[in-house]
């Protein structure tokens, strides 16, 4: 098979990565404003409980397909039986999801008054695993993936401003959201005939794969714990409005992280390549630069939303959502804990079948994360939470370079890390100046947010920072190659 390009790879991720949240984000910036924070709480936290279901019913096959597939890539035969094989595994975690999800819903009386919703949000369980989206990742098909994904969403934007438009629309904004995260799913199960054949021959070997899926598994609900538990708590513990304000305050922290992480997505189907070739020196380069671009990107961007928290919730959330400033505040440190730990982990460890350490990992951040929920939460609401997620996520990252440290050599690696911290000091006082000016906040939020980028970007030119001056020497060479 042949190699495809890492940087169009990264670029076409990060597209799919960023109309993936953009949507969100925009369809947040509409909803919020008709739903408010009870209608907004309402889907978010059916959208939480699901998503436990959905976890059972993926049992680790997202990590564990695209690392597995893409070591395939190159025999059809081989690579066909092996997503065969994937998804009857699928159809049967499938079914066990739905069989707990009804029990559940008959068992929790606080359940019932959701039941519709809870209903609708379930379909993402059958669509996730038919989707076979890892298919996709580990042939490095990112390109179909992003132009995939962009038009569903357009779409489903469209549905949004026709059918949304007061505060008893929450059912048609569950199913718009659905419909937009999960509809393109059928077109990939119906597309994948393209890359492998589905007449099966011989008997399938099921079995082989369900101690590493198990472990996968693991990993999985341990994330999930930490990173859909605050919802879930706060919805029990304090009520809709809470779950709401938690919402637009994580939204954009959670925007961001995303696209950072997405750039380092695409190196899982490579690390798995080389890792099967035996190519240390290409596994080192590619980890070095995982690390080094995503803290390049992260630090500024935690400082950024740190000074510009309350403006960004009155920008996408309004005057409703105006006390969730200091939750967004607090939750700002994640945007450079949450990539770090999703290099490690995700993009470093699952290619090179290191499940136990992952899994390590994230057992010590739901650990702590639902540790320090039960003891915030009931008194602090939503700052609570937003407390417990910064906590569990410093855990998990303070383990992940523990465990990192074993294999590479992180000081190393790490070693241009003051610069990204020294250029990210002026963008204060630069926010402090411009804040001071009378003006519209989101004039101030433009403006701030040009200047002091560029700001960061010109301080590490003058350093001669090797990442960035790759990425313009990139652009350089396509530019001119275009302009012949």
């Amino acid at each position: 098979m042949k190699q495809k390009s890492l940087v169009k790879n990264s670029l076409y991720n990060v597209i799919k990565t960023f109309s993936g949240l953009v949507f969100p984000l925009i369809t947040f910036t509409y909803s919020a404003r008709i739903l408010g924070d009870v209608g907004i709480g309402k889907v978010n936290f059916t959208k939480s409980i699901v998503s436990y279901f959905t976890m059972i019913a993926m049992l680790g096959m997202n990590y564990y397909g695209t690392r597995e597939a893409a070591k395939r890539r190159d025999d059809k035969e081989k690579l066909s039986r092996f997503v065969r094989e994937m998804l009857v595994i699928n159809g049967c975690t499938t079914l066990l999801a739905y069989l707990l999800l009804a029990a559940v819903m008959l068992t929790v009386p606080k359940l019932q008054e959701y039941r519709e919703l809870l209903l609708c949000s379930s379909l993402a369980i059958l669509l996730q695993g038919m989707g076979v989206e890892w298919l996709y990742q580990a042939l490095e098909e990112y390109r179909y993936i992003a132009i995939r994904s962009v038009l569903f969403q357009i779409i489903a934007l469209i549905a949004l401003f026709w059918f949304v438009r007061d505060a008893q629309d929450v059912l048609p904004y569950a199913a718009i959201t659905l419909f937009a995260s999960s509809g393109s799913y059928v077109i990939n199960f119906i597309n994948a005939r393209k890359y492998i054949g589905f007449p099966c021959h011989g008997c399938l070997e099921i079995k082989k794969h369900l101690k590493p899926l198990l472990w996968l598994f693991a990993m999985a609900v341990s994330i999930e714990l930490y990173t859909v538990l605050d919802s879930t708590m706060l919805g029990f513990l304090q009520g809709d409005g809470a779950v709401g304000r938690y919402t637009a305050a994580v939204k954009v922290n959670k925007i961001v992280v995303s696209i950072i992480s997405a750039v380092g997505v695409v190196l899982i189907p490579r690390l798995s390549y080389y890792i099967s070739r035996g190519e240390q020196q290409k596994i080192k380069e590619l980890t070095r630069d995982a690390y080094n671009y995503v803290l390049l990107l992260a630090i500024p961007a935690m400082t950024g939303l740190f000074l510009f928290s309350d403006e960004i919730i009155l920008l996408f959330s309004g005057n409703g959502f105006a006390r969730a400033g200091i939750t967004m505040r607090i939750l700002t440190p994640i945007v450079v804990f949450i990539p770090f730990s999703v290099t490690t982990n995700q993009q470093t460890f699952v290619p090179m079948g290191k499940e136990k350490l992952i899994l390590l990992s994230t057992m010590v951040g739901a650990v702590t994360n639902f540790l320090c929920n039960l003891w915030l939460i009931p008194r602090y609401a939503e700052n609570g939470a937003a407390v417990a997620t910064v906590v569990a996520e410093c855990a998990v990252a303070v383990v992940c370079y523990g465990n990192a440290k074993r294999y590479f050599a992180m000081r190393e690696i790490l070693q241009k890390i003051w610069q990204y911290i020294l250029a990210a000091v002026p963008m204060v006082l630069i926010v402090f100046m411009i804040r001071r000016w009378d003006a519209s906040y989101v004039l101030k939020l433009c403006i701030g947010a040009v200047v002091s980028a560029g700001s960061y970007f010109a301080i590490l030119i003058m350093l001669k920072n090797v990442y960035l001056m790759k990425i313009i020497e990139k652009l350089g060479q396509r530019i001119t190659a275009r302009g012949k």
